[in-house]
């Protein structure tokens, strides 16, 4: 009996790492800066939503191997994750 394997590429953990590390690096300039009140708080709420959500994104592809399984175990992730990001938006206004 043959035991069928998958193959799949790899993905670069490291650049995934470095990616993560920016976007915190981004998150925590912009809060060091953030008494200034040229931006207004909309706007930098909004940039920590889209920044937090592109984390969670690159933690669930590549940590989690969504990117990497079956569509169907994407979709089970992703129909909770968009119901709270509704939620999330429903509670700001």
């Amino acid at each position: 009996m043959e035991q069928k394997t998958s193959t799949h590429k790899h993905p670069n953990y490291l650049a995934v790492f470095i990616a993560l590390a920016v976007i915190t690096a981004l998150i925590t300039l912009v809060e060091m800066f953030a008494p200034n009140p040229v931006i207004p708080k909309v706007y930098l709420n909004t940039f920590y939503v889209v920044m937090s959500v592109l984390k969670a994104t690159l933690v669930a592809m590549f940590y989690m191997h969504l990117k990497m399984d079956s569509r169907i175990y994407t979709a089970l992730f992703l129909i909770p994750a968009m119901f709270a990001l509704v939620f999330v938006f429903m509670l700001a206004i």
